[in-house]
């Protein structure tokens, strides 16, 4: 384990967690089965936003070079559930694949916090390296 704070990945996994949030809070705004909810228009609009967060914490994550599949799962609920929000207003299938992108992409966020990839050193992190 690192003895050193690591302030990037503690904000990547901030915006992780306001992106889950974020969409979680849209996709129940806009829940509905017979007829259409008052804060809709609110829920979509923070689908949107969490769509969004979503797409730049995935960009970030490959940016800072992630492994692929933590930028992949990450970037999956921003197209899909941003996508079918925004095509099918009134469907749930924004609502059932959030149900398992959203927690993915969350257990990706985790995952690679809690198992860094020893062979991708950040630049500030040379020292670490044991061939140094």
């Amino acid at each position: 384990m690192r003895d050193h704070v690591r302030w990037a990945d503690g904000a990547w996994s901030l915006l992780v967690l306001f992106a889950v949030a974020v969409t979680a809070c849209g996709l129940a705004e806009s829940f509905s089965l017979i007829v259409r909810s008052p804060t809709d228009a609110e829920g979509h609009g923070l689908v949107f936003l969490g769509s969004t967060a979503f797409a730049a914490a995935a960009v970030w994550a490959r940016l800072r070079r992630r492994p692929l599949w933590v930028s992949i799962l990450t970037a999956l609920p921003a197209v899909v559930v941003g996508g079918l929000s925004a095509e099918n207003p009134d469907g749930l299938y924004a609502h059932l694949a959030g149900l398992f992108l959203v927690p993915a992409a969350l257990s990706a966020m985790l995952a690679d916090l809690l198992f860094p990839d020893p062979q991708i050193l950040p630049a500030w992190d040379a020292e670490a390296d044991p061939a140094n």
